[in-house]
């Protein structure tokens, strides 16, 4: 005898979809996310404190008052071939007779260079001036002062004696790792603790933003349809089981329809910086996985690798996109929703706190524990699978369990 409970399920998806996308307030917000993904990168670069090297300069002469003790020698900026053509002379003038000489008309090619003890911080100082009316940039000055920079390391190198060799010898650093006896006999190549931790937050983090998101759509339609009396009416002719994944399936495609626009939009704005040929945005980005001490490069990201991502994505999408449904259909009042929103985030908080944490400690019966455990699995198996932490069995286990 055949199962009915999901015949219906296909027309309460188009009725869904069809009412969603038909909505003005929706197709405006979609809109305004494409605008905004497609400007992402261009904003990022005119914000970016960082700037754009010039190929020319327009400065001919520096004032250089050096307050720190290290001669700057003119033959260490000349070195850079823009600046080989400028000349340089020590002052010992104050800000306010600079900048007065800076704006005179006879001066418009010249700038001034300040090279002090930095009290704040420690180390040295180097500010850059040039005339508000003149024909040097903000950019080419920055170029100066990064020249100005390679110079005085040059001074200070030479003033102490020490060859780059040596510098780059007492300035290395050595990196520690715990393996097991196995890992090494293998030469296994297992991710840093940083890089561990770093991939669980990233990962955990966007799993419990998709499940937010489709918790908060599916109790919204949930809601809709009860306080306007539909699902009594859609009751009538579709069974309660083909209504809730109707509901949840257009739910799905609401999401990943924003986040495949939202992918569209960073695309187009990664040609746009990258034809303009401003790499400022580009190398913030980068300098992301830098700062939080990722190594990529421990990565296994193989063709598999990349489909695993998607199938164990869909699975937890799927389970937090259940959950929600179920919670969400017991829901007779608007008030409930308070409680119910309080279950699944408990639900979803749970595994992401977990996720954050555990890594860690770096325990290897706690990889595999928490890798196979229902409310932590859909956010640790892929990360310690990736980071060499689990075997692919036991990613396998806990897919099948999930």
């Amino acid at each position: 005898m055949k199962n009915h409970n999901l015949r219906g399920a296909g027309t309460v998806f188009r009725y869904t979809m069809q009412q969603h996308y038909k909505t003005k307030s929706v197709q405006i917000f979609l809109i305004i996310l494409f605008c905004l993904a497609v400007a992402s990168l261009p904003l990022i670069s005119m914000t970016s404190g960082s700037k754009i090297e010039v190929s020319e300069t327009k400065i001919t002469k520096l004032y250089v008052r050096n307050e720190i003790g290290f001669p700057l020698d003119i033959e260490d900026i000349h070195k850079d071939a823009r600046y080989a053509g400028i000349t340089m002379e020590e002052t010992t003038l104050d800000k306010d007779a600079l900048s007065e000489m800076l704006n005179k008309e006879s001066e418009y090619t010249a700038a001034a260079a300040v090279l002090e003890v930095n009290t704040t911080t420690g180390g040295f100082k180097i500010t850059g001036y040039y005339g508000a009316d003149g024909q040097i940039t903000s950019d080419d000055m920055g170029s100066l002062n990064g020249v100005l920079r390679d110079a005085l390391h040059e001074s200070l190198l030479r003033s102490l004696d020490i060859t780059k060799e040596q510098e780059a010898t007492v300035n290395s650093t050595a990196v520690s790792e715990v393996k097991l006896v196995s890992e090494f006999r293998n030469n296994a190549e297992i991710a840093s603790t940083d890089t561990h931790v770093m991939v669980n937050i990233f990962y955990s983090y966007a799993v419990m933003v998709l499940g937010t998101l489709a918790m908060s759509y599916i109790f919204q339609l949930c809601m809709e349809e009860k306080t306007s009396k539909l699902v009594e009416s859609l009751l009538v002719s579709v069974k309660p089981m083909a209504l809730l994944v109707g509901k949840i399936l257009a739910v799905t495609c609401f999401v990943f329809f924003g986040i495949g626009l939202i992918a569209a939009g960073l695309f187009i704005s990664y040609q746009i910086v990258g034809k303009s040929g401003d790499d400022r945005a580009l190398e913030a980005v980068r300098g992301l996985g830098r700062l939080f001490g990722v190594d990529f490069s421990a990565f296994n990201m193989s063709l598999v690798n990349v489909l695993l991502l998607i199938v164990c994505v869909l699975i937890a999408y799927s389970i937090i996109a259940s959950f929600s449904g179920i919670v969400g259909s017991c829901c007779s009042k608007t008030e409930d929703i308070q409680h119910a929103s309080l279950a699944v985030v408990l639900f979803l908080m749970v595994g992401y706190m977990t996720a954050s944490f555990a890594p860690m400690f770096e325990s290897d019966t706690a990889n595999i524990v928490l890798s196979v455990f229902p409310l932590t699995s859909m956010y640790m198996a892929l990360p310690n699978y990736v980071c060499g932490k689990i075997g692919f069995p036991v990613l396998l286990l806990a897919l099948v369990i999930q």
